[in-house]
């Protein structure tokens, strides 16, 4: 084996030789490339022949503006590739590949196949290094030793793997090689998943199971569901997804093409590192919530996490399942259709304080217009609304206040109004250019809100909306009250009317307006990509759907992790008619690779269905549940705790259930020890101890937990399991439970031999941290 190893360290320091000649070669070549570009920048207008004498000049012309604008645009592509290229193999000096495979077929002799995060070639233009996501390198992730089949854009093809390897290079030394029968061996995983959390997450191509495999090179699902466990593994897959599909197309796809919805701003910043590491540009990241505040413009929407934290009454529980349906969603036509007769709620259009042209008159002319579609109806309106403004304004020019103005103009207003080259042929024409010009200026506002829609009143309309739709339906089929969906209207209207829209109403209000005024579709967007997919309703899905008509949907979540919705039925059951059932796939990710053996036994016993939540051997110690008597005492042992886990972790996280348990636990805390609260206006992850609550920690990791008050109390009912299993299950490492009271009766039903239990009472003294 030794003889071996210095066979292989021999072709690690080959490889890189040629990685360093190839990136000088690119260097020069870059300069070139830079010159060109900006030659023809600087003589752009020197190479167009302009000549506009004639039509077929002009037509002439417009050919070689294109033609040099098509050269520049071709040394900045080769210009950007260039530079990625130099940014991969840049990575690649330090650890050039990751693995080998050896493989045969009939008609080739043994062929050694090297893996990387890139591809790099000899001179004589043979492969050294295969990029991770070349169709062969899939034999990697998904064969055994043996017969193989793998897809190639020209169809499958079976080979013989004979050999599998596994490298860990560093700084160009080999430091461990291991050959397996599996895909990816347990001693890569067990040096990988036994590191230290970070504030971002690492890419994961080097251990890439079979199942995150098929998800990273599905490219023909227009509906790909990903149900993975906690730790699984399926959002690190997503993102090595969207760097293979970049790769796949790189010829008609880029990062711009691509949105990826993730739970909240913290996250994005977490993931934010994983492309660039593949020498990938990131795509477009949002948030659900910054989504569709951007499309809501002055409303303010409630957010996620203030939805959780307003604890609501089981009325209002009822309300929020009919809303989370499509049911309204799918009401809006019926609705719209009445709206066609009449209905439509306008407001009057005011200049100076007074009104020029009243909603009776905007009703009149909108329903004076022919029976077109809505959208066809409104431009029809806006049109007929400019044109009466074009003649207020000539009127209103003709006011005191107009000649007012005028005779306080300043020599600079004067000619700012009037064009140097402009001549009157008398001081009446002057004067009567003046006033126009001054009065079409302050009428601008007036035609920019006609343009904008703001003479239909769309908040009163959606309360008319939701006031009439149990004309359409009976409210009893959902467990709802008259008096309960009135009480829910006068919630409606007072929030509207403060500017304020709550999260379940924002896609209903967007829909209609959207029915009304016409949808603004995204047909360029290819791939969309939703992170924690069980916090979103239904009707969010589907609205979302028609915004993107043209994409690829790959939705990844955890049912286990539902923390804000309520609804038993399967996700996947609710949204599948919303998709062609023939190019839908379900992938389920069950084995569990981010905590220790012992965590993921304890965690899983919180869920009803555990069975389907598959640990991965990695040892540690079993998870610590502590009960305490008060909330002083409670906060000495978390801080005992949080002291005691920082010596042998990089992040230590103590998870509360709501935003104000951390606050009041920060407040105890932060004279005794360096810590840092996260929270809703400081989404930033620090390395140390951080206090965070539930909703800001999904998607994320942390060497160690602290379950900040794991009581009855806090927990009192199998309700509460999501939540708790969510909070749980962050830890890689070490997992401790403390709580104020008797712990809840979640933690009660987990087998006593997979965790260590302590009862603190106020006599009992505490250990010191020494």
């Amino acid at each position: 084996m030794d003889k071996e190893k210095q066979n292989e360290q021999s072709r690690i320091d080959y490889t890189i030789e040629a990685i360093e000649r190839e990136q000088k070669r690119i260097q020069e070549s870059l300069k070139s490339v830079k010159e060109e570009a900006r030659g023809i920048r600087s003589n752009f207008w020197e190479d167009v022949r302009v000549n506009l004498a004639e039509p077929d000049d002009v037509s002439e012309t417009n050919i070689s503006i294109r033609q040099q604008e098509h050269f520049l645009r071709e040394r900045e592509r080769n210009y950007e590739h260039g530079e990625k290229q130099l940014a991969v193999f840049d990575k690649m000096k330090s650890s050039p590949y990751f693995a080998r495979i050896d493989i045969e077929d009939e008609e080739t002799p043994r062929e050694n196949i090297y893996i990387g995060i890139g591809s790099a070639l000899d001179e004589s233009d043979q492969f050294l290094v295969y990029d991770w996501r070349a169709p062969i390198s899939s034999v990697y992730y998904d064969g055994q030793i043996g017969e193989a089949t793998y897809e190639t854009p020209e169809g499958k093809l079976t080979v013989n793997v004979l050999l599998k390897r596994q490298f860990k290079i560093k700084d160009g030394k080999l430091e461990s090689m291991f050959d397996t029968n599996d895909a990816i061996g347990d001693e890569m995983l067990q040096e990988v998943l036994g590191s230290e959390s970070s504030l971002q997450m690492k890419n994961i191509v080097s251990t890439i199971q079979q199942e995150q495999n098929r998800i990273i090179r599905d490219t023909k699902s227009d509906l790909l569901f990903v149900q993975g466990a906690a730790g699984s593994g399926k959002t690190s897959a997503v993102l090595q997804r969207i760097a293979y599909l970049l790769y796949r197309f790189r010829n008609g796809l880029d990062e711009k093409q691509m949105m990826i919805f993730s739970p909240n701003r913290l996250f994005n910043h977490y993931i934010a590192n994983v492309l660039p590491e593949l020498g990938e540009k990131n795509m477009i990241q949002t948030t659900f919530q910054d989504f569709i505040a951007k499309r809501l413009g002055k409303l303010d929407v409630e957010s996620l996490f203030e939805q959780f934290e307003n604890e609501t009454n089981q009325a209002r529980k009822e309300i929020l399942l009919l809303k989370e349906s499509t049911f309204l969603f799918e009401l809006i036509d019926k609705y719209i259709a009445l709206l066609q007769k009449g209905g439509l709620r306008f407001k009057d259009i005011k200049f100076r304080g007074e009104t020029v042209i009243s909603k009776e008159d905007i009703q009149a002319i909108f329903y004076a217009t022919p029976r077109y579609k809505m959208p066809a109806r409104f431009l029809e309106t806006k049109k007929v609304l400019r044109e009466k403004l074009y003649e207020l304004a000539n009127l209103e020019a003709k006011k005191a206040w107009v000649k007012d103005e005028m005779e306080l103009l300043s020599e600079e207003e004067y000619r700012a109004l009037v064009p140097t080259k402009l001549e009157f042929q008398s001081f009446d024409d002057e004067q009567d250019y003046l006033a126009k010009k001054i009065v079409r200026l302050k009428f601008k506002r007036l035609h920019k809100s006609v343009l904008d829609n703001q003479f239909w009143h769309m908040k009163q309309q959606f309360g008319h909306f939701m006031q009439y739709a149990p004309r359409l339906f009976d409210l009893a089929e959902f467990n709802i009250s008259k008096e309960d969906w009135e009480n829910e209207i006068h919630r409606i209207v007072a929030s509207l009317n403060e500017n304020k829209l709550a999260l379940e109403d924002a896609v209903l209000f967007l829909e209609l307006c959207d029915a009304a005024l016409g949808k603004k579709v995204n047909r360029i967007m290819r791939f969309v990509f939703i992170d924690e997919i069980q916090d979103y309703s239904k009707a969010q899905i589907a609205y979302l759907k028609s915004i993107f008509p043209s994409s690829q949907f790959t939705l990844l979540g955890d049912l286990n992790q539902a923390i804000f919705k309520r609804n038993e039925k399967s996700l996947l059951e609710e949204i599948a008619p919303l998709f062609d059932a023939s190019r839908t796939s379900v992938v389920e990710l069950s084995k569990s690779y981010r905590s220790t053996e012992q965590i993921t036994n304890f965690t899983k016993e919180i869920m009803t269905e555990s069975e389907r939540i598959i640990p991965f051997s990695r040892q540690g110690d079993v998870p610590k549940v502590i009960q305490t008597e008060n909330f002083v005492a409670m906060m000495d042992v978390v801080q005992r705790e949080a002291l005691k886990l920082k010596k042998r972790s990089n992040m230590v996280a103590i998870i509360g259930r709501n935003q104000e348990i951390c606050e009041e636990a920060y407040l105890s805390l932060y004279k005794k020890m360096d810590v840092k609260l996260v929270h809703m206006g400081n989404q930033k992850l620090s390395e140390g101890i951080m206090i965070l609550p539930s909703y800001l920690a999904k998607g994320l990791e942390f060497d160690s937990v602290i379950v900040l008050d794991a009581s009855e109390k806090t927990y009192p009912s199998s309700a509460d399991k999501t939540l708790l299993y969510t909070i749980c299950s962050r830890a890689m490492h070490d997992l401790v439970a403390v709580s104020n009271g008797e712990i809840t009766p979640l933690f009660k039903t987990i087998p006593n031999y997979l965790y260590e239990f302590e009862t603190l009472s106020v006599k009992t003294q505490l250990p010191s941290d020494s």
